[in-house]
């Protein structure tokens, strides 16, 4: 066997058991079983699990003699899915730029806070840069992040919400029952309006984003001056985005 056989080998088992270790991450599962499922020699298995617990792909429980997915690999997870939702609506905020003319923002949910992953400047000439690529904010705070969590289920919602309330007022004296009563507004509209709640002189309409399930993956905020948002076009805009990004979910 070369040494590129053997190394492509290696790869080959590295991924078997990593998949057999996901089939049993809830309860976790020894090396015993793991050796048997999927045939390989426990010393071969023992040998790759060890160095996925160093690299911290891995967790092993010494008392129990469990494995478990370990927390690098769920970073490398959440990157991917990161770039994929990111390379799937890409083209949606561009064409809602493009027939906005306005500054549009793609957001995902981070634990219990709010990830901007893109952005799309339109042509008007005042921009309103209302967030940064890459930058955190607790779920609730603005508008694309409202609607991340308005449209769940009310005990996640209650949850999510709950668990922020103490870092909402560091952004304008804001209060839980504040975004419980925006998220309110917003079940009954369909989509979130903020009039210079977040940012002074600017209004941001943003709507949830769903899969094919139905399950809310992402929302997208478009951000005007308010001159730009009287309640008509704010519809229009909200009509809009779910139209287009439904085109791509």
């Amino acid at each position: 066997m070369t040494q590129t056989t053997k190394g492509t080998q290696s790869v080959h088992r590295t991924v078997l058991l990593l998949r057999e270790v996901a089939k049993y991450n809830g309860q976790g599962v020894n090396l015993s079983k793991i050796a048997r499922n999927t045939e390989l020699h426990t010393a071969t298995v023992h040998r790759i699990l060890s160095a996925l617990v160093l690299e911290r792909f891995l967790t092993y429980d010494a008392t129990t003699k469990l494995y478990h997915l370990g927390v690098d690999l769920y970073h490398i997870g959440t990157g991917a899915y990161h770039f994929a939702i990111c390379e799937r609506y890409h083209s949606v905020i561009e064409k809602i730029a493009e027939r906005t003319e306005d500054t549009v923002f793609l957001l995902i949910k981070s634990g219990n806070d709010v990830l901007c992953i893109d952005r799309m400047e339109g042509g008007f000439p005042i921009r309103t840069m209302t967030i940064e690529i890459g930058a955190r904010r607790p779920l609730g705070i603005g508008a694309g992040s409202l609607a991340l969590i308005a449209f769940l289920s009310k005990d996640e919602f209650g949850s999510i919400v709950s668990d922020n309330r103490k870092r909402y007022s560091d952004f304008g004296d804001l209060t839980e029952n504040d975004i419980r009563k925006l998220a309110e507004k917003s079940q009954k509209r369909g989509f979130v309006v903020s009039k210079s709640l977040f940012h002074e002189g600017v209004t941001s309409v943003g709507v949830p984003v769903r899969n094919r399930q139905g399950e809310v993956v992402a929302a997208i905020t478009v951000a005007a001056i308010n001159k730009r948002m009287e309640p008509s076009r704010q519809k229009e805009i909200s009509e809009l985005v779910s139209r287009i990004s439904s085109q791509s979910s």
